[in-house]
C-alpha cells in the first residue's frame, strides 16, 4: 500500500477525465439532440470548474510525489494536461473577444430596430433580452460596423419581402413567423432562427420591409436585425450574418427581372444604403412596431427548442 498513488493524484486524473467527458457530452447533446442551451452552458461551466479543481489537486499531488517519491506522476501529468487544456478554452475565448465590440445584437436601424415578437418568449432566464439594448450598443456598432445600414430598393415592398424570405431559406434559416405585405398591411415583417455551425447555439433574426417614397407606387426599405440568444459577446458573428444576408439580397436583385416600370437593378441607384437623414427621421417618427398585429407562423416551419 505504501507504493499506491496518493489520493490527490487519483482524483486529479479522475476529475480531469470526467470534465472532458462532461463537456463533450453536453456539446454533442446540444448540437444534435436538442439539449437546452441553458443546461448546456451550466454543464460547460461545471466542466471548467472541475478542470480547475483537477489542476489544483495535481499541483498538490506533485509536491507530495516530489517530497516522498511515491508513485502517481503519470496520473498527475494526465490530469494536469487535460485540466489545463480545458481551461485554455475560456481564456482563449476571452482574449479573442477583445478583438470585437462587446455587443450581441446588431441591426441596420439602431434607432428603431425590427422587434422580436414570436421569438421573445424563448429569450427568458439566462438568455439575452428580446428588447434592443439601446444607445450603448448603437454607439459600439456604428464604430465597429459602419457598413450595416438599411437597403433601399425601388421595387414594390411585397416583391422585396418575398425575395428576402427566399434569401432566408437559401441560407437555411428557419422562418418561424412572417407577416406579408398586403393592402391592409403595408409593412412586411418576419422572424427566423439560425444556428452556429459547430456548437449549434441559437441566434435570432428579424426583418422589416417598409414602403418609402410615393405612397401610390412606393419603393421598399429593408431593415435587418441579428441577435445572439446567449452570450455577452458574439465575436462578430451577427454582423457577418447580416453581411451575408445583404450580399445575397443584392445578388438576387441583380439576377431577377424588375417589376414593370422599375429601373433595372443593375443600375446602382436602385440599391443603396439608407441615408443619414432617413435614419434620423426613423428615430423621430413613431415606431411602426408599437401597433398590435397578428403574426402568423409560416406553415412549413416550427419554432426551435430554447
Amino acid at each position: 500500500m505504501a507504493d499506491a498513488p496518493g489520493g490527490a493524484s487519483l482524483w486529479c486524473s479522475r476529475l480531469a477525465v470526467f470534465a472532458l467527458v462532461l463537456i463533450a457530452a453536453a456539446l454533442l447533446l446540444h448540437r444534435f439532440f436538442g439539449l437546452p442551451t441553458a443546461v448546456t452552458l451550466n454543464l460547460t461551466g461545471a466542466s471548467f470548474l472541475l478542470a480547475a479543481i483537477a489542476v489544483a489537486l495535481g499541483a498538490i499531488a506533485a509536491i507530495g510525489v516530489w517530497r516522498s517519491g511515491r508513485p502517481g506522476g503519470a496520473r498527475i501529468l494526465l490530469g494536469m494536461s487535460l485540466g489545463l487544456a480545458l481551461l485554455a478554452v475560456p481564456v482563449t475565448l476571452a482574449l479573442a473577444a477583445r478583438n470585437f465590440p462587446l455587443i450581441n445584437d446588431v441591426t441596420t436601424d439602431t434607432a428603431d430596430p425590427p422587434p422580436f415578437r414570436v421569438l421573445a418568449p424563448l429569450r427568458t432566464g439566462i438568455a439575452n433580452p428580446a428588447t434592443y439594448p439601446g444607445p450603448v450598443f448603437a454607439t459600439r456598432q456604428e464604430k465597429a460596423y459602419p457598413d450595416l445600414t438599411p437597403i433601399d430598393v425601388n421595387r414594390p415592398p411585397a416583391e422585396v419581402f418575398d425575395l428576402v424570405l427566399d434569401v432566408f431559406r437559401k441560407l437555411q434559416m428557419a422562418i418561424v413567423a412572417e407577416e406579408a405585405v398586403t393592402d391592409d398591411n403595408p409593412v412586411g415583417r418576419a422572424e427566423a432562427v439560425d444556428r452556429t455551425l459547430i456548437l449549434g447555439f441559437y441566434d435570432d433574426i428579424a426583418v422589416r420591409v417598409t414602403p418609402v417614397g410615393d405612397p401610390a407606387e412606393p419603393d421598399a426599405r429593408i431593415d435587418l436585425r441579428s441577435s445572439s440568444r446567449y452570450g455577452e459577446s458574439d465575436f462578430g458573428a451577427n454582423a457577418q450574418r447580416l453581411r451575408n444576408i445583404m450580399r445575397e439580397i443584392v445578388a438576387r436583385l441583380e439576377a431577377t427581372v424588375p417589376a414593370a416600370g422599375d429601373v433595372p437593378v443593375a443600375n446602382k441607384k436602385t440599391l443603396k444604403p439608407g441615408k443619414t437623414a432617413d435614419r434620423e427621421k426613423a428615430g423621430s417618427r413613431k415606431s411602426r412596431d408599437d401597433a398590435p398585429t397578428n403574426v402568423r407562423r409560416a406553415p412549413e416551419r416550427k419554432a426551435p427548442p430554447p
